[in-house]
């Protein structure tokens, strides 16, 4: 026996207004058409749900019983119809993230907030992993998104890269914070922090100083930016910094533009074999102009 939702909702109705023309005004729906439908479930069910009495419909005692199952199904469908409402709009769901750690730290967490802010009902786990553990997890596509930093190439994704320019971070009383563009010129000697010596920008940096015959003078290498920030707030030495990394660590720092250019790229990942979940969809909608404004950034 499969009842159809219609039918239960014509039987609330008439239980609640008492008689059938009462029943098809709240439904907006013809006198007849609830009467045939009752007459269908009733036959459904194999017993009567209302007698006449007095010229309106007395509920037998089967009817009251059902009536509190009734009230239970169409109470699951108003949630399921809800959710489909809110997933339709991707506002309910879960979402799994897997990013570097420099995105992961500050940057992510603040978008993840004012996401959830209009979708409370959407489970965010975001997974701060090394650039290299994500590329090499990407086969698992154990993930909705996926941020890394660029390799030579992304397989098994469809990936979307931004570029952004680096910048030089300085301690606000730093004496070449009077200059709107540094060089390698300028900062022959002094003393400066860097990333590890395989990223990417290691090497353009590297370059810009020999190329201009000044010397790069790195005193920390550290893994982390956050390290780097505070060893530049400490007032230890100088940087050079892309604008995702540096989110939310420059207080008590100044950024000046930097010549030549130094790009730093990442890929935004989505599986290519895997459908995006409508709650991906929406985050990626405010993921991407965060981090097209970071790269049109300046000082």
């Amino acid at each position: 026996m499969i009842m159809q939702v219609r039918e239960i909702e014509c039987f609330q109705a008439i239980m609640t207004a008492g008689t059938m023309t009462r029943a098809a005004e709240i439904l907006r729906i013809s006198q007849p058409a609830v009467s045939n439908t009752i007459a269908t479930l009733e036959h459904r069910l194999g017993f009567k749900l209302f007698l006449r009495k007095s010229g309106r419909l007395q509920p037998t005692p089967e009817a009251l019983i059902f009536y509190d199952e009734a009230q239970r199904v169409l109470e699951a469908v108003g949630r399921a119809s809800d959710t489909a409402q809110r997933l339709r709009r991707g506002a309910a769901g879960h979402l799994t993230i897997s990013a570097f750690p420099g995105i992961s730290i500050k940057f992510l967490p603040r978008l993840i907030s004012q996401f959830q802010a209009e979708r409370p009902d959407v489970k965010v786990r975001l997974l701060s992993r090394s650039s290299h553990v994500v590329i090499d997890q990407l086969p698992s596509q154990m993930f909705d998104i996926a941020i890394a930093e660029k390799p030579a190439e992304f397989a098994g994704v469809s990936a979307e890269e931004v570029s952004f320019s680096c910048q030089c971070l300085l301690p606000r009383d730093h004496p070449l914070a009077a200059h709107d563009t540094l060089t390698p010129e300028l900062l022959d000697g002094v003393p400066f922090a860097a990333l590890f010596r395989d990223h990417m920008t290691t090497f353009q940096i590297a370059r810009a100083f020999s190329d201009a015959g000044a010397r790069w003078n790195v005193v920390l290498e550290a893994q982390y930016f956050a390290s780097i920030a505070e060893f530049v707030r400490s007032g230890g030495g100088v940087a050079i910094v892309d604008p995702v990394n540096s989110t939310g660590f420059t207080e008590g720092c100044i950024l000046r533009e930097f010549a030549p250019e130094v790009s730093y790229q990442i890929g935004l990942l989505v599986p290519q074999d895997k459908p995006l979940s409508k709650a991906a969809e929406a985050f990626l909608a405010i993921l991407k102009p965060e981090l097209q404004a970071c790269s049109q950034l300046k000082a």
